[in-house]
């Protein structure tokens, strides 16, 4: 991790959720239930981390080309602070197997709000 990571201020702010019931909730929304996902992590890590961003733009820009790519980047250095990963590989996990981004940081985000 990096000089400018962030880090947890508020761990009041996460929730635990169950990784069971995403992965059933994927299946019956045909995969969108991760847009609500990824919107509920975005306002979790605005609130619970000292990162500062509109966790909605932030949702919306994923739908956004070419930005998507600098949402995702950001996201991924976001969630350093609740994975104990780097930032980098977290990028390169959400490009090429997104399901392993999803559960380091849902994982995160359950210790954290333990």
């Amino acid at each position: 991790m990096g000089a400018n990571t962030t880090s947890v201020t508020n761990a009041g702010a996460f929730r635990t959720r169950s990784l069971g019931k995403q992965v059933l909730f994927s299946v019956l929304t045909l995969g969108f239930y991760w847009i609500y996902w990824y919107h509920v992590t975005h306002t979790q890590l605005n609130d619970g981390t000292d990162a500062n961003f509109a966790p909605l733009m932030r949702t919306v820009g994923l739908f956004i080309p070419i930005y998507n790519l600098i949402v995702m980047w950001r996201t991924s250095h976001d969630c350093e602070a609740v994975t104990d990963q780097d930032g980098v590989l977290l990028f390169v996990l959400t490009l090429v197997f997104p399901p392993a981004f999803w559960f380091l940081v849902q994982s995160g985000i359950n210790d954290v709000a333990k």
